[in-house]
């Protein structure tokens, strides 16, 4: 490659021009690490550019949607690079162009391949932009190749179809019947609805719905009418009305069913020890109505930031952040909302499929258990331990929760709060479940764990009630959506 070519590719000049998939390509080249997500990294440079609201809204279709898609993608540039495997500049600009083909119906084919080897005229040598001409050219008149027969291998079949890591399709194969996990992959793929919380301390539900249909949104109430809202969004969610003011927070509906649970009594206080950026902490302050206090940590001082952020936004004057823990506190509640695989979020988080072997299990699984171990020592007598992730796996949910169970012999699992509003996704064994498998719900686990009272905590509790804690590897149905 030229000197030239080299100063062109770093230049402010052509990073600021108004090119939505050079914006694309440049993120995909860079993906965001450090626990972000490729969406936030998206909206920050979207925000900084000076692209117009259609190319934005084809800047993030690209982006997403090929870190999406990236399996089937790959699996059919691969079919047609003869020579040396092409190195990562290169196979993105292959992504980019074979996403307009393949998986944009607005966008003609002579044209994505056409801008795209425009494109790579721009920023790669000759003979890479020569490359990238002959494969877009080739998957433009040949199209898809073949899959591999799914009667004899469907977990590389469904894999390849849906864009999977094949471990994940075959552990999920292992445990359920093969229709529902095609259902679950299917629905990975789509794209996930905005979910806003109504702080009902700043505003009424109707509101928020005329203040959000004014700016051109259309709404419906979710699954708590009075306090949910699925907004079909106009550009930016940070953008729409009610959000600078404290009116709304995005998050999902399982999430927000899990802060019910926690079933935080006026004058109780919470102790949130995984708080960051502060959907749940916020939530629980709301709940309270100024009637008890949320005490928000974080491992992470970045992020607990972000928690402080958030609540003066929101204007809760009853959640504290905490940058160092007491070593005397005891509460009523405490809330571990562990940090997972995030195999719960797929839709939100497309690189969550890409992010995650089998082998980083054990390493989450330690992680969750030590922060149980931890949250342990902060449950008053006759306190809640919740313990929640945003994942499907049994590693990270049940087998946690047997764990510290076989350990902490003075608590218990215990079913759901009375008249809790996710009441029907308790299943029977005790556990709080959703599968993104629901047209607007994330996949959450939840469990509720109660420690004996003061003049029970001398008494050795028999452990016995770990055996109703399942935790085979069995294939079961979904029946909890």
């Amino acid at each position: 490659m030229t000197r030239e070519k080299t100063r062109d590719r770093s230049s402010p000049h052509i990073r600021a021009a108004n090119n939505a998939r050079r914006l694309a390509w440049e993120i995909l080249q860079h993906p965001a690490t450090d626990g972000q997500w490729a969406e936030d990294q998206l909206n920050h440079r979207l925000s900084r550019s000076r692209l117009s609201e259609p190319d934005q809204r084809l800047a993030r279709e690209l982006c997403l949607g090929i870190i999406k898609m990236r399996g089937l993608l790959d699996f059919a540039i691969d079919a047609h690079v003869t020579r040396k495997r092409p190195d990562q500049p290169v196979r993105n600009l292959l992504r980019l162009g074979a996403y307009q083909l393949f998986c944009l119906d607005k966008i003609p084919p002579h044209a994505a391949v056409h801008e795209t080897v425009d494109l790579a005229k721009r920023l790669l040598s000759e003979s890479q932009a020569k490359m990238v001409n002959a494969v877009l050219r080739t998957l433009g008149r040949q199209g898809l190749p073949p899959l591999p027969d799914r009667t004899r291998d469907p977990a590389s079949h469904l894999s390849i179809l849906y864009s999977f890591p094949r471990f994940l399709v075959k552990r999920w194969l292992d445990r359920y019947e093969e229709p529902a996990v095609e259902a679950m992959l299917r629905a990975a793929n789509q794209a996930p609805p905005l979910v806003a919380r109504i702080n009902l301390g700043r505003c009424s539900r109707d509101e928020a719905m005329e203040r959000l249909r004014q700016s051109g949104s259309e709404v419906e109430p979710g699954l708590l009418p009075e306090a949910m809202l699925i907004v079909s969004r106009q550009g930016s969610p940070a953008n729409l009305p009610g959000v600078r003011e404290g009116w709304l927070y995005f998050q999902d509906q399982a999430s927000q069913l899990v802060s019910h649970i926690v079933d935080l009594q006026p004058g109780q206080t919470c102790l949130d020890l995984c708080s960051a950026p502060g959907g749940k902490a916020t939530h629980l302050a709301e709940l309270l109505q100024g009637q008890g206090q949320v005490l928000a940590a974080d491992r992470n001082a970045g992020k607990l930031r972000r928690v402080a952020e958030n609540a003066r936004r929101l204007q809760l004057s009853n959640l504290n952040v905490l940058k160092e823990l007491p070593a005397a506190l005891l509460v009523e509640r405490v809330l571990v909302d562990a940090p997972c695989s995030n195999f719960g979020t797929l839709r939100r988080h497309a690189e969550v499929r890409w992010r995650v072997s089998a082998a980083d299990f054990p390493r989450l699984a330690k992680i969750q258990t030590g922060l149980l171990q931890q949250a342990a020592g902060f449950v008053a007598p006759g306190g809640h331990l919740i313990y929640s992730t945003c994942t499907t796996e049994p590693e990270e949910n049940e087998r946690v929760v047997a764990g510290f169970l076989g350990q902490h012999p003075e608590f218990r699992l215990a079913p759901g709060p009375h008249g809790h509003p996710g009441a029907r996704f308790w299943s029977q064994d005790g556990f709080f479940r959703t599968f993104p498998l629901a047209p607007d719900l994330d996949g959450m686990f939840a469990a509720r764990l109660v420690r004996a009272s003061a003049r029970n905590l001398s008494v050795t509790v028999r452990k016995s009630h770990c055996d109703k804690v399942n935790v085979e590897n069995r294939k079961s149905k979904i029946d909890c959506i």
